[in-house]
């Protein structure tokens, strides 16, 4: 084995843990904007009422500890001595594949601007099954089916249970 092959492995895992800090970094940032713009959620004024931020604290609190162990696993991967024997990587390794994860940003951004003209319903069965098929699912009927079904349960969930209004879009008024 050559010292380029015993470095090269090294290399990937550093590089993997860089990512993946970086990458908590960013969302852990995310979860601070969240609790900082759901302040500004108004108030109902009824005593029962838990209030409209009480949601997105609780999700960007847990956001925030899943962050921190996240980097704090990934520094420690850091700080660990480096071996010399590396082994082959192994065939069925998963390779990253950020062209994917660009897509499914993109497609995020471009669903959620969607949504003020087709609404919830149409552009979120639409953006869950095409996600799906992004991440491997590549059934013809079951992605539109599981889509949909996820896609009601949650209109459900936030209309009628939560008293949440969902976009209903420009074009359907």
């Amino acid at each position: 084995m050559t010292h380029s092959q015993k470095s090269a492995g090294t290399g990937n895992t550093d590089r993997s843990a860089r990512m993946e800090i970086i990458i908590g970094g960013l969302v852990l940032l995310l979860a601070i904007a969240a609790i900082v713009f759901s302040r500004k959620f108004p108030s109902t004024g009824l005593a029962t009422d838990i209030g409209s931020a009480r949601f997105p604290l609780v999700y960007s609190c847990a956001l925030i500890v899943l962050c921190a162990v996240l980097i704090a696993r990934n520094l420690a991967k850091l700080k660990q001595p480096k071996t010399e024997a590396v082994t082959e990587p192994d065939a069925e390794a998963e390779v990253p594949n950020y062209r994917r994860t660009a897509i499914g940003i993109a497609v995020s951004a471009l669903s959620l601007f969607a949504m003020q003209y087709l609404g919830y319903a149409l552009v979120t069965a639409g953006y869950l099954s095409f996600l799906m098929w992004l991440l491997g699912m590549k059934h013809k009927a079951w992605n539109p089916l599981l889509a949909i079904v996820i896609t009601a349960l949650l209109y459900f969930t936030f209309s009628t249970g939560l008293n949440v209004p969902l976009p209903v879009g420009s074009l359907f008024e």
